[in-house]
Protein backbone atom coordinates (compact mmCIF):
# COMPACT_ATOMS: atom_id res chain seq x y z
CA UNK A 1 0.00 0.00 0.00
CA UNK A 2 1.32 3.73 -0.49
CA UNK A 3 -0.15 6.82 1.00
CA UNK A 4 1.64 10.06 0.81
CA UNK A 5 3.66 11.71 3.15
CA UNK A 6 5.87 14.98 3.16
CA UNK A 7 8.80 14.00 1.34
CA UNK A 8 6.67 12.38 -1.26
CA UNK A 9 5.21 9.00 -2.50
CA UNK A 10 6.33 5.73 -1.05
CA UNK A 11 5.71 2.82 1.76
CA UNK A 12 5.11 3.94 4.21
CA UNK A 13 5.91 1.53 7.42
CA UNK A 14 4.30 3.82 9.97
CA UNK A 15 1.06 3.89 8.47
CA UNK A 16 1.56 0.47 8.09
CA UNK A 17 1.98 -0.34 11.46
CA UNK A 18 -0.87 1.92 12.40
CA UNK A 19 -3.22 0.03 10.01
CA UNK A 20 -1.90 -3.51 11.55
CA UNK A 21 -2.91 -2.14 14.51
CA UNK A 22 -6.37 -0.91 13.84
CA UNK A 23 -7.22 -4.29 12.35
CA UNK A 24 -5.97 -5.76 15.63
CA UNK A 25 -7.96 -3.35 17.66
CA UNK A 26 -11.16 -4.09 15.42
CA UNK A 27 -10.63 -8.07 15.89
CA UNK A 28 -10.85 -7.61 20.24
CA UNK A 29 -13.98 -4.94 19.85
CA UNK A 30 -15.59 -7.83 17.42
CA UNK A 31 -15.26 -9.86 20.26
CA UNK A 32 -17.48 -8.04 22.73
CA UNK A 33 -18.26 -9.34 25.49
CA UNK A 34 -15.98 -12.29 25.47
CA UNK A 35 -12.65 -10.45 25.55
CA UNK A 36 -13.35 -9.42 29.12
CA UNK A 37 -13.26 -12.72 30.10
CA UNK A 38 -10.33 -15.44 31.25
CA UNK A 39 -9.76 -18.19 28.67
CA UNK A 40 -10.62 -20.48 31.47
CA UNK A 41 -13.74 -19.33 32.39
CA UNK A 42 -14.99 -19.25 29.34
CA UNK A 43 -14.12 -22.78 28.71
CA UNK A 44 -16.13 -23.56 31.91
CA UNK A 45 -19.25 -21.47 30.15
CA UNK A 46 -19.09 -23.00 27.31
CA UNK A 47 -19.69 -26.62 29.05
CA UNK A 48 -22.93 -24.99 30.69
CA UNK A 49 -21.40 -25.66 34.33
CA UNK A 50 -24.08 -24.71 37.33
CA UNK A 51 -25.50 -21.82 34.83
CA UNK A 52 -29.18 -20.78 35.87
CA UNK A 53 -31.74 -18.22 34.58
CA UNK A 54 -31.56 -14.87 36.27
CA UNK A 55 -35.33 -14.12 34.80
CA UNK A 56 -37.86 -15.07 32.58
CA UNK A 57 -36.81 -15.14 29.14
CA UNK A 58 -37.14 -12.01 27.17
CA UNK A 59 -38.25 -13.08 23.37
CA UNK A 60 -36.48 -15.85 22.62
CA UNK A 61 -33.28 -14.78 24.81
CA UNK A 62 -32.14 -15.15 28.53
CA UNK A 63 -29.58 -14.18 31.01
CA UNK A 64 -28.18 -16.77 33.23
CA UNK A 65 -25.85 -16.88 36.20
CA UNK A 66 -23.00 -18.96 37.19
CA UNK A 67 -23.86 -20.32 40.59
CA UNK A 68 -23.65 -17.37 43.01
CA UNK A 69 -20.76 -15.81 41.61
CA UNK A 70 -20.09 -12.60 39.37
CA UNK A 71 -20.23 -14.55 35.96
CA UNK A 72 -23.01 -14.34 34.17
CA UNK A 73 -24.02 -15.71 30.28
CA UNK A 74 -27.01 -14.46 26.84
CA UNK A 75 -28.53 -17.57 25.86
CA UNK A 76 -30.71 -16.82 22.50
CA UNK A 77 -32.70 -19.53 20.48
CA UNK A 78 -34.25 -18.88 16.59
CA UNK A 79 -37.35 -17.36 16.90
CA UNK A 80 -40.40 -19.54 17.74
CA UNK A 81 -37.98 -22.43 19.18
CA UNK A 82 -39.02 -24.13 21.94
CA UNK A 83 -36.00 -23.84 24.98
CA UNK A 84 -37.37 -26.67 26.40
CA UNK A 85 -35.67 -28.79 23.44
CA UNK A 86 -33.22 -26.80 22.06
CA UNK A 87 -29.93 -25.88 23.32
CA UNK A 88 -29.76 -22.58 22.47
CA UNK A 89 -26.82 -20.31 21.23
CA UNK A 90 -24.55 -18.54 24.14
CA UNK A 91 -23.17 -15.35 22.17
CA UNK A 92 -22.00 -13.55 25.34
CA UNK A 93 -20.14 -14.26 28.46
CA UNK A 94 -18.50 -11.56 31.05
CA UNK A 95 -20.68 -9.06 33.73
CA UNK A 96 -24.26 -8.40 34.50
CA UNK A 97 -23.84 -4.76 33.03
CA UNK A 98 -22.47 -6.73 29.56
CA UNK A 99 -24.57 -9.37 29.33
CA UNK A 100 -27.70 -6.99 29.99
CA UNK A 101 -26.44 -4.84 27.03
CA UNK A 102 -25.53 -7.94 24.89
CA UNK A 103 -29.19 -8.40 25.43
CA UNK A 104 -30.50 -4.96 23.89
CA UNK A 105 -28.25 -5.36 21.13
CA UNK A 106 -29.62 -8.41 20.10
CA UNK A 107 -33.02 -7.60 20.62
CA UNK A 108 -32.64 -4.19 18.93
CA UNK A 109 -30.69 -6.56 15.86
CA UNK A 110 -33.76 -8.72 15.79
CA UNK A 111 -37.22 -6.61 16.77
CA UNK A 112 -35.61 -3.16 15.94
CA UNK A 113 -37.04 -0.22 18.08
CA UNK A 114 -40.15 0.54 16.76
CA UNK A 115 -41.48 3.48 14.25
CA UNK A 116 -40.22 7.00 14.41
CA UNK A 117 -41.31 8.33 18.02
CA UNK A 118 -41.77 11.57 19.87
CA UNK A 119 -42.47 10.67 23.43
CA UNK A 120 -46.10 12.16 23.67
CA UNK A 121 -48.27 12.39 26.45
CA UNK A 122 -51.43 9.96 26.69
CA UNK A 123 -54.63 9.43 28.29
CA UNK A 124 -53.16 6.07 29.58
CA UNK A 125 -56.08 3.79 28.07
CA UNK A 126 -60.00 4.20 27.59
CA UNK A 127 -61.59 1.90 25.75
CA UNK A 128 -59.22 1.49 22.80
CA UNK A 129 -56.16 0.02 24.50
CA UNK A 130 -55.08 -3.48 25.98
CA UNK A 131 -52.09 -3.94 29.14
CA UNK A 132 -50.37 -6.59 27.85
CA UNK A 133 -46.93 -6.16 29.93
CA UNK A 134 -46.55 -4.22 32.92
CA UNK A 135 -42.93 -3.94 34.91
CA UNK A 136 -42.95 -1.63 37.82
CA UNK A 137 -45.36 1.10 36.20
CA UNK A 138 -44.07 0.39 32.47
CA UNK A 139 -46.48 -1.00 30.06
CA UNK A 140 -46.99 -2.11 26.57
CA UNK A 141 -50.29 -1.85 25.43
CA UNK A 142 -52.02 -2.68 22.19
CA UNK A 143 -54.46 -1.18 20.03
CA UNK A 144 -57.98 -2.82 19.93
CA UNK A 145 -58.45 -2.11 15.94
CA UNK A 146 -54.88 -1.87 14.66
CA UNK A 147 -53.28 -4.47 16.47
CA UNK A 148 -50.18 -2.17 16.87
CA UNK A 149 -48.62 -1.51 20.35
CA UNK A 150 -46.86 1.31 22.20
CA UNK A 151 -44.60 1.36 25.69
CA UNK A 152 -45.91 4.17 27.85
CA UNK A 153 -43.68 4.81 30.90
CA UNK A 154 -45.15 5.70 34.58
CA UNK A 155 -46.13 8.87 33.41
CA UNK A 156 -48.25 7.40 30.44
CA UNK A 157 -45.74 9.15 27.86
CA UNK A 158 -45.27 6.93 25.01
CA UNK A 159 -41.65 6.04 25.00
CA UNK A 160 -41.81 3.97 21.92
CA UNK A 161 -44.77 2.02 19.12
CA UNK A 162 -44.98 -0.38 16.65
CA UNK A 163 -45.22 -3.99 17.13
CA UNK A 164 -45.01 -5.34 20.65
CA UNK A 165 -41.79 -6.79 20.10
CA UNK A 166 -40.04 -3.78 19.42
CA UNK A 167 -41.95 -2.36 22.40
CA UNK A 168 -40.61 -5.00 24.30
CA UNK A 169 -37.05 -4.29 23.48
CA UNK A 170 -37.12 -0.75 24.06
CA UNK A 171 -38.55 -1.33 27.60
CA UNK A 172 -35.41 -3.72 27.98
CA UNK A 173 -33.33 -0.86 26.87
CA UNK A 174 -34.96 1.50 29.32
CA UNK A 175 -34.80 -0.90 31.84
CA UNK A 176 -30.59 -1.47 31.18
CA UNK A 177 -29.63 2.22 30.89
CA UNK A 178 -32.05 3.96 33.78
CA UNK A 179 -31.91 1.11 36.51
CA UNK A 180 -36.00 -0.06 36.31
CA UNK A 181 -36.90 -1.86 39.48
CA UNK A 182 -38.04 -5.37 39.35
CA UNK A 183 -42.07 -5.79 40.73
CA UNK A 184 -42.08 -6.37 44.37
CA UNK A 185 -42.63 -10.47 45.58
CA UNK A 186 -46.43 -9.79 46.10
CA UNK A 187 -48.71 -7.73 43.71
CA UNK A 188 -52.24 -6.66 43.50
CA UNK A 189 -54.02 -6.27 40.02
CA UNK A 190 -57.03 -4.35 40.12
CA UNK A 191 -59.42 -4.73 37.06
CA UNK A 192 -61.97 -1.71 36.41
CA UNK A 193 -65.74 -2.17 35.79
CA UNK A 194 -68.08 -1.90 32.80
CA UNK A 195 -67.33 1.59 30.71
CA UNK A 196 -64.89 2.83 33.12
CA UNK A 197 -60.75 3.09 32.88
CA UNK A 198 -58.14 2.22 35.79
CA UNK A 199 -58.07 5.67 36.39
CA UNK A 200 -60.96 4.60 38.62
CA UNK A 201 -59.70 2.50 41.13
CA UNK A 202 -56.77 4.84 41.38
CA UNK A 203 -58.32 5.41 45.17
CA UNK A 204 -57.16 2.45 46.14
CA UNK A 205 -53.43 2.60 44.84
CA UNK A 206 -51.98 3.94 47.50
CA UNK A 207 -52.87 2.42 50.46
CA UNK A 208 -52.08 -0.85 49.05
CA UNK A 209 -48.64 0.07 48.12
CA UNK A 210 -48.19 1.36 51.65
CA UNK A 211 -49.02 -2.36 52.36
CA UNK A 212 -45.61 -3.56 50.97
CA UNK A 213 -47.48 -4.48 47.66
CA UNK A 214 -46.79 -3.68 43.89
CA UNK A 215 -49.76 -2.52 42.23
CA UNK A 216 -50.82 -3.19 38.64
CA UNK A 217 -53.88 -1.24 37.96
CA UNK A 218 -55.12 -2.90 34.67
CA UNK A 219 -56.34 -1.29 31.73
CA UNK A 220 -58.32 -3.14 29.49
CA UNK A 221 -61.04 -2.59 26.84
CA UNK A 222 -64.16 -3.18 28.80
CA UNK A 223 -67.00 -2.38 26.08
CA UNK A 224 -64.95 -3.56 23.19
CA UNK A 225 -64.37 -7.48 24.13
CA UNK A 226 -66.03 -9.90 25.45
CA UNK A 227 -65.70 -11.46 29.29
CA UNK A 228 -63.32 -14.64 27.49
CA UNK A 229 -61.04 -12.01 25.82
CA UNK A 230 -60.73 -9.88 28.79
CA UNK A 231 -59.50 -12.87 30.78
CA UNK A 232 -57.32 -14.10 28.41
CA UNK A 233 -55.63 -10.13 27.74
CA UNK A 234 -55.08 -10.99 32.01
CA UNK A 235 -53.90 -14.13 31.29
CA UNK A 236 -51.03 -12.90 28.80
CA UNK A 237 -50.24 -10.14 31.22
CA UNK A 238 -49.30 -12.44 34.56
CA UNK A 239 -47.86 -15.03 31.84
CA UNK A 240 -45.28 -11.97 31.06
CA UNK A 241 -43.96 -11.48 34.59
CA UNK A 242 -40.91 -11.83 35.72
CA UNK A 243 -40.27 -14.78 38.11
CA UNK A 244 -42.24 -16.10 40.71
CA UNK A 245 -44.93 -13.55 42.21
CA UNK A 246 -48.30 -13.57 45.03
CA UNK A 247 -50.72 -12.47 42.95
CA UNK A 248 -54.39 -11.01 44.74
CA UNK A 249 -57.20 -9.43 42.57
CA UNK A 250 -58.82 -6.32 43.64
CA UNK A 251 -62.00 -5.79 41.28
CA UNK A 252 -64.92 -3.63 40.49
CA UNK A 253 -67.75 -4.84 38.81
CA UNK A 254 -67.39 -6.74 35.83
CA UNK A 255 -63.99 -6.99 36.51
CA UNK A 256 -65.04 -9.14 39.25
CA UNK A 257 -66.22 -11.54 36.48
CA UNK A 258 -63.20 -11.00 34.78
CA UNK A 259 -61.11 -11.96 37.56
CA UNK A 260 -63.35 -15.34 38.03
CA UNK A 261 -62.63 -15.90 34.74
CA UNK A 262 -58.80 -15.44 34.89
CA UNK A 263 -58.88 -17.63 37.75
CA UNK A 264 -60.91 -20.31 36.23
CA UNK A 265 -58.95 -20.68 33.03
CA UNK A 266 -55.77 -20.83 34.78
CA UNK A 267 -53.03 -21.37 32.32
CA UNK A 268 -49.00 -21.22 32.23
CA UNK A 269 -49.06 -18.01 34.90
CA UNK A 270 -50.96 -20.17 37.83
CA UNK A 271 -48.04 -22.91 37.70
CA UNK A 272 -45.62 -19.86 38.37
CA UNK A 273 -47.15 -17.99 40.15
CA UNK A 274 -49.44 -18.16 43.67
CA UNK A 275 -52.69 -16.91 43.96
CA UNK A 276 -53.49 -14.57 46.96
CA UNK A 277 -56.94 -13.58 47.28
CA UNK A 278 -59.68 -11.57 45.57
CA UNK A 279 -61.70 -8.69 46.89
CA UNK A 280 -64.44 -7.88 44.59
CA UNK A 281 -66.71 -4.14 44.82
CA UNK A 282 -70.26 -4.02 43.76
CA UNK A 283 -69.67 -7.21 41.49
CA UNK A 284 -72.97 -8.76 39.49
CA UNK A 285 -71.86 -12.11 40.79
CA UNK A 286 -75.05 -13.64 39.24
CA UNK A 287 -75.63 -11.14 36.81
CA UNK A 288 -77.62 -8.38 37.02
CA UNK A 289 -81.24 -7.78 36.55
CA UNK A 290 -80.56 -4.37 34.86
CA UNK A 291 -78.62 -5.96 32.19
CA UNK A 292 -81.43 -8.44 31.57
CA UNK A 293 -83.76 -5.45 31.10
CA UNK A 294 -81.56 -4.00 28.46
CA UNK A 295 -79.96 -6.74 26.71
CA UNK A 296 -81.95 -6.82 23.51
CA UNK A 297 -82.42 -2.78 23.87
CA UNK A 298 -79.65 -1.85 20.52
CA UNK A 299 -78.26 1.38 21.76
CA UNK A 300 -76.86 -0.96 25.00
CA UNK A 301 -75.49 -3.80 22.79
CA UNK A 302 -73.86 -0.45 20.93
CA UNK A 303 -72.43 1.07 24.04
CA UNK A 304 -71.94 -2.05 26.46
CA UNK A 305 -70.42 -3.93 23.72
CA UNK A 306 -69.87 -8.15 24.11
CA UNK A 307 -69.03 -7.60 27.61
CA UNK A 308 -72.98 -6.08 28.47
CA UNK A 309 -74.11 -9.78 27.53
CA UNK A 310 -71.78 -11.32 29.88
CA UNK A 311 -73.38 -9.00 32.59
CA UNK A 312 -76.79 -10.63 32.22
CA UNK A 313 -77.91 -13.42 34.70
CA UNK A 314 -77.24 -16.03 31.77
CA UNK A 315 -74.10 -14.67 30.81
CA UNK A 316 -72.65 -14.53 34.57
CA UNK A 317 -73.99 -18.46 34.85
CA UNK A 318 -71.57 -19.67 33.37
CA UNK A 319 -68.43 -18.02 34.99
CA UNK A 320 -66.61 -20.05 37.44
CA UNK A 321 -66.43 -19.68 41.16
CA UNK A 322 -63.77 -17.96 42.64
CA UNK A 323 -60.39 -20.82 43.24
CA UNK A 324 -59.03 -18.65 46.21
CA UNK A 325 -60.10 -17.16 49.53
CA UNK A 326 -62.79 -14.03 48.06
CA UNK A 327 -64.80 -11.65 49.53
CA UNK A 328 -67.57 -9.30 48.83
CA UNK A 329 -68.38 -5.55 49.39
CA UNK A 330 -71.71 -4.58 48.54
CA UNK A 331 -73.20 -0.64 48.27
CA UNK A 332 -76.57 -0.30 48.91
CA UNK A 333 -78.99 3.36 49.33
CA UNK A 334 -80.16 5.03 52.63
CA UNK A 335 -83.25 3.60 51.76
CA UNK A 336 -85.57 0.73 52.13
CA UNK A 337 -85.59 -0.04 48.65
CA UNK A 338 -82.39 0.77 47.44
CA UNK A 339 -81.11 3.69 45.00
CA UNK A 340 -82.69 2.93 41.90
CA UNK A 341 -86.81 1.62 41.61
CA UNK A 342 -85.88 -0.82 39.00
CA UNK A 343 -83.88 -2.99 40.80
CA UNK A 344 -85.76 -5.43 42.70
CA UNK A 345 -84.71 -4.69 46.23
CA UNK A 346 -81.77 -2.87 47.99
CA UNK A 347 -79.39 -1.65 45.16
CA UNK A 348 -76.51 0.26 44.48
CA UNK A 349 -78.41 2.41 41.65
CA UNK A 350 -76.26 -0.84 39.33
CA UNK A 351 -77.06 -4.31 41.11
CA UNK A 352 -78.91 -5.03 43.88
CA UNK A 353 -76.97 -6.35 47.25
CA UNK A 354 -78.35 -9.99 46.73
CA UNK A 355 -77.07 -10.28 43.27
CA UNK A 356 -73.38 -9.13 44.43
CA UNK A 357 -73.40 -12.35 46.82
CA UNK A 358 -72.00 -15.38 45.76
CA UNK A 359 -72.03 -18.87 47.18
CA UNK A 360 -68.55 -19.90 48.77
CA UNK A 361 -67.75 -16.02 49.98
CA UNK A 362 -65.61 -16.01 53.22
CA UNK A 363 -66.32 -12.47 54.00
CA UNK A 364 -69.06 -10.10 53.05
CA UNK A 365 -69.39 -6.37 54.13
CA UNK A 366 -71.93 -3.82 52.74
CA UNK A 367 -71.57 -0.33 52.90
CA UNK A 368 -73.83 3.05 52.15
CA UNK A 369 -72.59 4.12 48.29
CA UNK A 370 -73.16 4.14 45.26
CA UNK A 371 -71.91 1.61 42.40
CA UNK A 372 -70.06 4.52 40.45
CA UNK A 373 -68.64 5.75 43.63
CA UNK A 374 -67.73 2.52 46.33
CA UNK A 375 -64.14 2.40 45.77
CA UNK A 376 -63.70 6.47 46.99
CA UNK A 377 -65.24 5.78 50.36
CA UNK A 378 -62.48 5.25 53.06
CA UNK A 379 -63.85 2.07 55.19
CA UNK A 380 -63.66 0.26 51.57
CA UNK A 381 -59.92 1.13 51.43
CA UNK A 382 -59.36 -0.23 54.64
CA UNK A 383 -62.07 -3.60 54.74
CA UNK A 384 -59.94 -4.19 50.93
CA UNK A 385 -56.65 -3.89 52.72
CA UNK A 386 -57.74 -5.63 55.65
CA UNK A 387 -59.08 -8.58 53.91
CA UNK A 388 -55.93 -9.26 51.59
CA UNK A 389 -53.67 -9.01 54.59
CA UNK A 390 -55.89 -11.63 56.93
CA UNK A 391 -58.88 -12.90 54.96
CA UNK A 392 -60.87 -11.32 57.69
CA UNK A 393 -62.82 -7.87 57.43
CA UNK A 394 -62.44 -7.87 61.23
CA UNK A 395 -61.04 -4.46 62.66
CA UNK A 396 -61.11 -3.36 58.86
CA UNK A 397 -63.99 -0.73 59.56
CA UNK A 398 -67.13 -0.50 61.36
CA UNK A 399 -69.29 -2.50 59.28
CA UNK A 400 -72.22 -0.23 57.82
CA UNK A 401 -74.20 -3.47 56.87
CA UNK A 402 -74.51 -7.59 57.46
CA UNK A 403 -74.83 -9.89 55.70
CA UNK A 404 -78.30 -9.64 53.40
CA UNK A 405 -81.48 -10.92 53.71
CA UNK A 406 -80.67 -13.81 50.75
CA UNK A 407 -82.95 -15.51 49.11
CA UNK A 408 -83.10 -19.36 48.49
CA UNK A 409 -81.81 -19.04 44.96
CA UNK A 410 -79.24 -17.01 45.84
CA UNK A 411 -78.19 -19.02 48.95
Amino acid sequence: MFVGHKRGFGPDRGAGRRLVAACWLAGILALGCRQAVPEAVQDAASAGADFVALREPVLDHVVERQGDGDLYRVRRWASGADPGTAPGEVFCTGSLDVCERALVASLEERHGTGLLNLPVATLGAKQFWADVFWWSDWRIQENVYTGHARLLDPGDVRRAWGTSEACRTAFERQRVQHGVPAPREELVLLLHGLGRSRTALAPLVEGLRAGGRDVVNVSYPSTRRSLAEHAAQVSRLLDAMPEARRVSFVTHSLGGLVARQVLGDGGDWSERHSVGRLVMLAPPSRGSALADGLAEWLPFRIIAGPSGQDVTSAGAANVPLPTCEFAVIAASGPFEDGWNPVVPGDDDAVVSVEETWLQGVDAFLVVESTHTFIMQEPEVGRAVQRFLDTGSFDDASEPSGDEPELSDDAR
